[in-house]
């Protein structure tokens, strides 16, 4: 059983998700906190996957399947008077987050016979909300910066070579997030995302596969609950 243990832990990626299993005792911590009505830190946890492609490489499609999940804790702010029922709170989230891409056969490239791109971020996403409540739809925007922890690349030719680029360590990436209510403190959550800055490090190379810059372009749908939603409503 050990063995087992130690295999998973020693396979690629399994040091994000150690960042992201640490993190979340923060998460119970600061949810043990009260504050004046309105005003109360909410937090919870959030699992499900993201549907990605890489802009600028051989292929098109959401593609690449991946798990994305972990923590999230909401700041509400009581003074920040809207002209509408509601108010803002911050988001801040903790992250394991899968993204990548794949493609086979015809490409943009004439060279290319199939590519995958498997790439394991820690993430750590922040947005601005508007705000009704733990009870009620939430709606946010802001951006993230990612952490890469593994990569894996496999690009085949028609000539039977294989070829691998670098990626860089840091994704910043902006996102928009719905979170629609379903009951019980339970959220289905949609969410885009794009990269700001080009994913790749430099390479003349790759511009016979797509584009030297790449992009991660992520569409992903999460199931979210939140802790304490009686308690502090």
């Amino acid at each position: 059983m050990f063995r087992n243990v130690f295999r998973i832990l020693s396979d690629k990626g399994s040091k994000v998700l150690l960042i992201v299993l640490f993190s979340l005792p923060n998460t119970q911590k600061a949810l043990a906190q009260h504050y004046e009505e309105g005003n109360r830190l909410v937090g919870g946890l959030l699992g499900g996957a993201n549907f990605s492609q890489v802009d600028g490489d051989g292929y098109k499609g959401y593609n690449k399947i991946s798990p994305s999940g972990g923590g999230i804790l909401y700041f509400p702010i009581s003074n920040a008077d809207l002209p509408f029922d509601g108010t803002l709170a911050w988001s801040m989230e903790v992250l394991y987050s899968g993204k990548g891409a794949y493609g086979s056969g015809a490409s943009v490239s004439p060279v290319l016979k199939s590519q995958k791109i498997s790439l394991t971020y820690a993430e750590l996403p922040l947005q601005l909300n508007y705000w009704r409540g733990p009870r009620k739809s939430i709606y946010g925007a802001g951006f993230a910066i990612g952490y890469l922890g593994a990569s894996e690349e496999k690009i085949n030719t028609i000539s039977g070579q294989t070829y691998q680029f670098p990626f860089r360590k840091l994704d910043i990436s902006f996102l928009l997030t719905a979170n629609f209510h379903i009951g019980y403190g339970f959220f289905i959550s949609p969410r885009f995302q794009y990269s700001l800055v080009s994913i790749r490090k430099k390479n003349a190379a790759l511009s016979s596969f797509g584009r030297e810059e790449q992009f991660n372009n992520v569409w992903g749908i999460k199931l979210m609950y939140l802790f304490n939603v009686k308690a502090a409503y």
